[in-house]
């Protein structure tokens, strides 16, 4: 929790920063010596022109579209994973037989395996 209250206080500095950064930048006051090289709409980072909102919306769409397709495919994977490990354990414990039998068990810990005699240290 105080984790996330860091993160929350750290996001709300920067944006606020930037926030009056760009203010003070389009307003003409600045407190900070700032060289302004270009009047240009087309070339500034500080006016939003039309197109340029458009391709920032799609970009982050795009963004954001492809983390979630990550996520799911790395939820999948992972949960394939560990179905695979719970199955291996169960044929090596000999609970299931080896012949290709795939089960899906959810207290594998639960489950009594055998477990071989460990050799004696000399």
């Amino acid at each position: 929790m105080r984790r996330l209250v860091i993160l929350v206080v750290l996001l709300a500095l920067m944006i606020a920063g930037g926030g009056l950064t760009a203010l003070f930048l389009t307003t003409g006051t600045s407190m900070f010596p700032v060289l302004t090289i270009t009047e240009d709409p087309s070339a500034s980072s500080l006016i939003m022109q039309p197109w340029k909102a458009e391709q920032l919306f799609l970009f982050v769409g795009f963004v954001i579209f492809n983390l979630v397709g990550i996520a799911l495919t790395l939820a999948i994977v992972l949960w394939l994973l560990d179905r695979s490990m719970q199955n291996t354990r169960l044929k090596q414990a000999g609970i299931v037989p080896n012949a290709g039998t795939t089960v899906e068990v959810r207290n594998v810990e639960s489950l009594p395996a055998k477990t071989a005699a460990a050799p004696a240290k000399k």
